[in-house]
């Protein structure tokens, strides 16, 4: 067996809400499915650089699992200018932890307005 590729698939509360937040802050843009097509409105396919995620629209209110829990996840995002992206997170209504240094670089861990948990990494080794 060999991955082909990974993508993230997002349960959220309102399709449009964060398609618009995931591309106001971090640059994604809309794609076509390669299976399904243009979105209907129940779904959106967005990529920045190398991640692919499609937005689902939930089919309850449940939140999130709170950030490092034993039912949660965090994903890292890779970006070449961490305090722009942050300032553009903040602007939009993510909270946000504090901006540390780790081995690799610089990490802030934010939370969408789903409650969904990222990591946004500005590595030492360069440009993503």
């Amino acid at each position: 067996m060999k991955v082909r590729r990974g993508e993230i698939g997002l349960f959220v509360a309102d399709v449009a809400r964060s398609t618009g937040f995931y591309m106001a802050t971090l640059g994604f843009k809309r794609i076509p499915d390669p299976h399904f097509g243009e979105s209907d409105g129940s779904w959106e396919k967005l990529q920045a650089g190398d991640l692919v995620m499609t937005i689902f629209k939930a089919s309850s209110p449940e939140p999130a699992p709170p950030a490092a829990s034993r039912s949660g996840m965090t994903a890292d995002i890779i970006v070449d200018d961490l305090p722009a992206v942050v300032m553009k997170l903040k602007a939009a209504g993510a909270k946000l932890g504090d901006v540390r240094d780790w081995p690799g670089g610089k990490v802030v861990e934010f939370t969408d307005l789903d409650g969904i948990c990222w990591a946004v990494i500005e590595s030492k080794a360069g440009k993503p």
